[in-house]
């Protein structure tokens, strides 16, 4: 072989041996962020047990809606009947600490006697708050616990009467109006209807979403009570009885955590897929609010069928 000959050789075989380490280094790249987004998966843990509404079939349509987005990875923790199965209940101690953020469904109104959790849990839920924890409070959770202290401040605003504390209105400049405790009525909502929802202000949540959109099926709650320390209302709609604008979402800032409330995801007895849960407005929002809460980035697209202001969009029932 002549020299010129070698050197063509030699830089064919450099070439060839530069060209599989590009195709090794993409190879490893695609590996590793196949790794990454399956590792980055949001960890949720919702928790139930008891509720006015129907919160067994609720937790299996919240965890079709979120796995379904390939988002987020949900486990459940039910709390056992205090009554049915005491032993169960004050053995109960679900490992908050072991979630991204958390999704509280439990709901005692006007059972605060019979329905609670254990003292030890209820420590532990104040502790992950505080400590930085997120808390998305699920519909009629805001009517629950009426007699905590702390869960009453990480509301804010809850299904509470009318001597409880504050309530709050949205005024026309999009400012609060304060109705002071014993004034108004006491926590109320009329028939569920397709509200047109309308955003204050930039929150991340609601990024590049429309100003006012509607949403299907959903009760505006009228005269929600507590207090507006670290409240900050995100949205509202009108309650038709008053005429008034009242809050449909709102987030509170506890300790070095967050709490994110909405009327949003109605779902009664006997009820299969109703509209409130196929309303493409709260399935955005919820997934928007849960990585808000666990401190990731948040979607800031909006997506296709997001509805506007003149009418609803529901999706198809997630089936088995």
């Amino acid at each position: 072989m002549n020299s010129c000959s070698f050197k063509s050789f030699i830089i064919t075989v450099v070439m060839l041996f530069c060209h599989i380490i590009i195709i090794t280094s993409q190879v490893v790249k695609e590996s590793t962020h196949l790794d990454t987004t399956i590792s980055e998966k949001i960890s949720v843990l919702i928790i139930d047990g008891f509720s006015n509404h129907n919160w067994v079939t609720n937790t299996k349509y919240l965890q079709k809606i979120l796995e379904s987005t390939g988002k987020f990875t949900v486990s459940v923790s039910t709390c056992p009947n205090q009554k049915e199965n005491k032993t169960e209940w004050e053995h109960w101690n679900p490992d908050f600490n072991g979630y991204s953020v958390l999704i509280q469904t439990c709901n005692n109104v006007y059972k605060e006697d019979r329905l609670q959790w254990p003292n030890h849990v209820k420590q532990s839920f104040e502790k992950y708050v505080n400590k930085g924890g997120g808390v998305y409070i699920y519909h009629g959770a805001t009517n629950a616990f009426k007699n905590w202290d702390a869960y009453n401040k990480m509301i804010a605003l809850g299904w509470r009467d009318k001597e409880f504390g504050v309530a709050v209105t949205i005024t026309n400049t999009e400012e609060l109006g304060i109705i002071s405790k014993g004034e108004g009525e006491n926590t109320g909502h009329g028939p569920r209807r397709n509200a047109l929802i309308t955003q204050i202000g930039n929150h991340p949540i609601h990024e590049g979403i429309p100003k006012q959109w509607r949403a299907a099926d959903v009760e505006v709650y009228r005269y929600t009570r507590g207090t507006t320390k670290n409240l900050e209302v995100l949205s509202y709609g009108k309650d038709e009885k008053t005429g008034l604008n009242f809050p449909t979402e709102w987030t509170v800032k506890f300790g070095k955590g967050k709490v994110y409330s909405s009327v949003y995801g109605h779902l009664w007895k006997n009820q299969e897929w109703p509209p409130s849960m196929r309303c493409a407005a709260f399935q955005q929002t919820m997934v928007r609010a849960l990585q808000w809460l666990s401190g990731n980035e948040v979607d800031n697209y909006v997506e296709a069928d997001f509805p506007n202001s003149k009418s609803t969009v529901l999706r198809l029932p997630i089936e088995d």
